[in-house]
């Protein structure tokens, strides 16, 4: 699939993507032959891609990059640009829940600790009732090994939602892509966690506002270097290129002199 429009931030692609946008390219990944991954990044993965090359290997190869973060919003205004919207993984689920009810898509859900992902599908299944959840499979037992793969390939999923935190997810899909028959590969972090209804979400209006890291932090307090140490250095490296950008533009004077014709000999 070609790349979309999208704005760099910290050496990373970032789609422009409204969500209505972001579902339409989904489909069409849906559509396309072999197996898609898509990744939503925050200010935490762009802060891991600056200092682990591998991790930034694998978060290069997805097919599709959208802003799962407000900090990346402030981020491209801070740049002179915009993204038009935070889109994050669980903004994501219900859109293509019932998608798969319509298109009668297969789902497997795959990480969290043991029990997780099928508290996950229970849940999920009362909500949309017909949701077809093929399969699960904990994010800690043997999920590179080929019974493992098998077992996915056997259910015949169309969409692995795989939640397994940072860098794990990436190389996971980077990994197996091309054993897997599905034909896509969502990323999603802790989502599970929510969907099995653990975690709660602030409200949508403080979400688009940028507050629901906060909202986060304070039901997991374990998470604070994520937030109160990651925020800050995302900050100070979106600094840093804001000012190799300004040194490296071209100065509009500079331009003018350059484009004027040269006067008569002396």
């Amino acid at each position: 699939m070609p790349r979309d429009d999208s704005l760099t931030i910290l050496g990373v692609p970032v789609g422009r993507y409204s969500l209505p946008q972001l579902m339409a390219r989904i489909e069409a990944a849906l559509q396309a032959p072999g197996c898609r991954f898509t990744y939503g990044v925050n200010a935490h993965s762009l802060n891991l891609a600056s200092t682990d090359r591998t991790f930034r290997q694998h978060l290069l190869a997805a097919d599709l990059i959208y802003a799962d973060g407000a900090s990346l919003l402030l981020a491209a205004r801070l740049l002179g640009d915009r993204l038009p919207r935070k889109i994050t993984t669980t903004d994501l689920w219900p859109c293509l829940c019932d998608l798969a009810r319509r298109e009668n898509l297969r789902f497997f859900l795959l990480g969290g600790e043991a029990g997780l992902a099928a508290r996950a599908r229970e849940r999920a299944q009362r909500t949309y009732p017909g949701l077809n959840i093929v399969g699960v499979h904990d994010g800690f037992t043997d999920i590179f090994a080929a019974p493992t793969i098998d077992a996915i390939n056997a259910s015949q999923p169309d969409i692995v939602w795989a939640g397994l935190g940072e860098p794990l997810q990436a190389r996971w899909a980077w990994t197996v892509r091309r054993r897997l028959r599905a034909k896509l590969i969502i990323t999603c972090g802790g989502m599970f966690k929510i969907i099995a209804g653990d975690l709660r979400r602030v409200s949508p209006a403080w979400q688009q506002r940028g507050f629901e890291w906060l909202f986060r932090l304070c039901q997991e307090p374990q998470t604070w270097r994520r937030y109160l140490l990651g925020l800050p250095l995302f900050g100070l490296r979106l600094l840093r290129q804001t000012l190799q950008q300004a040194l490296t533009r071209p100065h509009p004077e500079a331009e003018t002199t350059q484009g004027e014709p040269a006067g008569p000999p002396r």
